[in-house]
């Protein structure tokens, strides 16, 4: 065999192991998702959107129907330049504490280097989210500013409580329907404040939810509409809008911008773009590349590039054969190039599967 069929026989092979992968991935999984980000939005598990401006600790979800609760992941925001960011989530694995910031990741209060696996529990950080995930059945992501992920194992189903819901599959009822009455955003979210010693926060008024129902009727808001509405509902976005309705994601970003005090600030319209697009590869979709050197740009580090739905199942230097066993759903993120793969802790260099197969000498 020729070195030119050599490199081509190489080709072929990456090509179809990435085939391969993407006909293995489960295509909708955004039923068992709960996320929030931007200015204070929130998507239950059953669907339901709301938005809750508490600054205190909040329980996004736990196990809440067992004597012994296998998992909490609990967070906090702060204000950073007038916006609203997750400040920390605190993640509790049976007698397991993981306490996620920016910059350290503790367990049991000692700090550790990532990626971090031991007892069914693997943790990482790449160039893009910080992504915690336990063989109980939770997969914990955040991108380390406004948005966090949970996805749940489906045996959680009617089994949860916090701000994601109960998980029953039923759309505002136990939420925002209680009892036979209705409950607001901010009454439902401060339900789910998480009490700690010496903690002085104060939740949001009940109030403020009429606060935040006149802001979108403010003339000035609704001027916001056809911006919003044209980003969303344009062409580009065909394979999502026939998945995921783009209805509450054009008031989220009417929302958004309507409440930064700069319009043009990139995290006012970026930040509920980045959910929409997040939410149509959930359910199986392909969303544009929407985002430009000019608008809502994102970098990558060595040779890596940006994709907004790509896989994550990437082949690893020792391990070719890693994305042919990888089931990982689709996410936006850096990547390695085509035909590239990557070195086993995220970082550095990557190098071209043709190259590895070389140095591997695979016959010729």
């Amino acid at each position: 065999m020729t070195r030119s069929h050599f490199w081509l026989c190489c080709l072929a092979l990456a090509v179809t192991t990435i085939a391969n992968v993407q006909a293995r991935q489960a295509l909708n999984h955004i039923n068992t998702i709960c996320s929030t980000w931007g200015r204070d939005h929130f998507k239950t598990f059953d669907g339901d959107m709301y938005q809750f401006p508490g600054m205190c600790v909040y329980n996004l979800v736990s196990d809440c129907h067992e004597t012994y609760q296998e998992f909490a992941v609990h967070i906090q925001r702060s204000k950073v330049d007038g916006n609203p960011k997750v400040h920390e989530v605190v993640v509790t694995i049976n007698d397991l504490l993981f306490h996620l910031t920016r910059n350290v990741v503790s367990l049991n209060s000692d700090v550790i280097n990532l990626p971090y696996y031991n007892a069914g529990i693997q943790l990482e950080r790449n160039a893009v989210y910080t992504k915690l995930q336990a063989k109980v059945g939770l997969v914990v992501m955040w991108n380390g500013d406004d948005a966090v992920m949970v996805e749940l194992d489906s045996s959680y189903r009617n089994r949860t409580c916090g701000l994601c819901g109960d998980f029953n599959g039923i759309p505002v009822y136990n939420e925002f329907i209680h009892n036979h009455r209705q409950i607001h955003p901010i009454e439902f979210g401060n339900r789910q404040r998480v009490h700690r010693p010496n903690d002085d926060c104060e939740d949001p008024y009940e109030e403020e939810d009429q606060a935040l129902e006149a802001l979108a009727g403010d003339e000035h808001c609704k001027a916001f509409g056809p911006v919003c509405n044209e980003m969303i509902h344009s062409e580009a976005w065909s394979s999502c809008k026939s998945l995921v309705n783009p209805t509450p994601y054009t008031q989220a970003c009417v929302q958004d911008m309507c409440g930064c005090s700069n319009s043009t600030d990139d995290f006012c319209v970026c930040s509920t773009l980045a959910e929409y697009s997040r939410q149509c590869s959930h359910a199986g979709g392909q969303p544009p590349s929407w985002r430009t050197p000019e608008f809502c740009a994102k970098t990558c580090p060595f040779n890596m590039v940006y994709e907004e739905s790509g896989s994550p199942c990437m082949t690893t230097c020792t391990l070719s054969d890693t994305s042919s066993l990888c089931e990982d759903h689709k996410m936006d993120g850096c990547f390695c190039p085509a035909v590239y793969a990557m070195k086993e802790d995220g970082t550095a260099r990557v190098y071209p599967v043709l190259l590895l197969a070389q140095w591997k000498r695979v016959p010729m």
